[in-house]
């Protein structure tokens, strides 16, 4: 049972098929397996992150969040990335649901 209920904690949050993988392309975080578990890396750097396997998704999303902050805004239904400032992308939500994702996953207030 604790087995159980530890798997259940580790599990990620749900994405948006859709608007994530628009997204993680130019997020510089992700995971790689190892052996004892995932390591997060951040991409052009040597940084690395071993966390216990119940926290690495909680964990990631967490450096996602900080990501985001700085380089997205969402306005209406247009969300655009910024690198070092500068708009790279601009991704149009289609949906209610999808902005409501943005919304929650990336913790992005009104």
């Amino acid at each position: 049972m604790l087995g159980y209920l530890a798997l259940q904690e580790a599990q990620p949050q749900e994405k948006n098929t859709r608007v994530y993988p628009l997204i993680e392309k130019h997020m510089p975080y992700y995971m790689e397996k190892r052996v004892g578990g995932f390591s997060i890396l951040k991409k052009g750097s040597r940084e690395k992150e071993k966390p216990p396997i119940k926290e690495v998704y909680a964990r990631l999303q967490t450096l996602q969040i900080g990501w985001a902050m700085e380089n997205m805004k969402l306005q209406d239904n247009i969300l655009t990335i910024y690198k070092d400032k500068v708009p790279i992308d601009e991704i149009r939500l289609q949906t209610q649901e999808e902005i409501t994702w943005v919304r929650n996953y990336f913790d992005i207030k009104k």
